[in-house]
């Protein structure tokens, strides 16, 4: 004798909203990881790239405009001639940075200067760095 097991209607929808919250809880927590990420002002991977364009387009813009700004800042920092230049872009970069405190986004600006003190200090522990005059 052959028994299948039959589930109910309102189990059946029970489990797949189980399998839905499951899923929601598993996006929730990979985007505040990621969010955690660019709160460090640090480099995203192009697989966080993929996911943030996907689950939450308004972050992926942001981090594509923070990754843009970092690139700028790093190739700014390679043509510093001594240490003091560098050191004087980088305050020049956090004061227009908090230059925009007043327009609001407290957030996004808390991670732009993450940013940009990451790839300084990174610039910092280079060897083009370590070749520059005082």
């Amino acid at each position: 004798m052959n028994v299948k097991s039959v589930m109910s209607a309102s189990d059946y929808f029970k489990a797949m909203q189980q399998g839905k919250d499951a899923r929601a809880t598993k996006d929730q927590s990979r985007l505040a990881s990621i969010r955690n990420i660019l709160m460090l002002g640090k480099k995203l991977r192009a697989d966080e790239m993929d996911y943030l364009q996907r689950h939450d387009p308004n972050l992926y813009g942001q981090a594509m405009s923070f990754s843009m700004e970092r690139q700028a800042y790093e190739d700014a920092l390679q043509h510093s001639r001594s240490k003091a230049d560098a050191n004087y872009y980088n305050t020049f970069k956090l004061m227009q940075i908090a230059g925009q405190l007043k327009h609001g986004g407290s957030e996004e600006l808390l991670m732009r200067t993450n940013a940009i003190q990451e790839a300084h200090r990174e610039f910092m522990r280079s060897s083009k760095y370590a070749s520059l005059r005082g």
